[in-house]
């Protein structure tokens, strides 16, 4: 079996999906008639799904960098980025299926998409914080790399 790492493929996935929904989500806000409502929220449920790939595939990731010889400071930044990683893969869950209910519960109500837009950037915020820990972990200290 030929050694091939995943994660690096699989995580720009649900990254370039939450990005989309963020910016599609702001076009919508700003120009409703531009752009349909629920672009935002199935880029969203997307991404959950790459999420859950990218976070299995990270955790094998994990446990292969915990048998190498690494120093402290790089023990540090895994832990560090698999914790952001499963905290936002979880709340991008939680988040979508949310979204979702309020969606079809209160259609009309035109809150819930500014809110929808503030989580959003919270959570597109910690993912750009994730994916620089882990480009330090590969670039820097060549973690994955063989």
């Amino acid at each position: 079996f030929m050694y091939y790492p995943l994660h690096p493929f699989i995580v720009h996935f649900p990254i370039g999906f939450l990005v989309a929904a963020l910016i599609l989500q702001t076009v919508h806000l700003l120009r409703p008639n531009w752009i349909c409502r629920i672009v935002g929220l199935w880029l969203t449920g997307l991404s959950s799904v790459a999420l859950l790939f990218a976070s299995i595939t990270g955790q094998a990731e994990y446990k292969k960098a915990l048998n190498k010889d690494n120093s402290m400071e790089v023990m540090t930044m895994l832990d560090q980025h698999q914790l952001i990683g499963n905290i936002i893969t979880w709340a991008t869950i939680v988040f979508f299926i949310v979204w979702l209910y309020l969606y079809f519960k209160k259609m009309e109500d035109r809150r819930i998409d500014k809110i929808a837009q503030i989580i959003l950037f919270v959570i597109v915020a910690a993912v750009f914080l994730t994916a620089r820990i882990g480009g330090k972990l590969v670039w820097e200290y060549g973690v994955g790399i063989k």
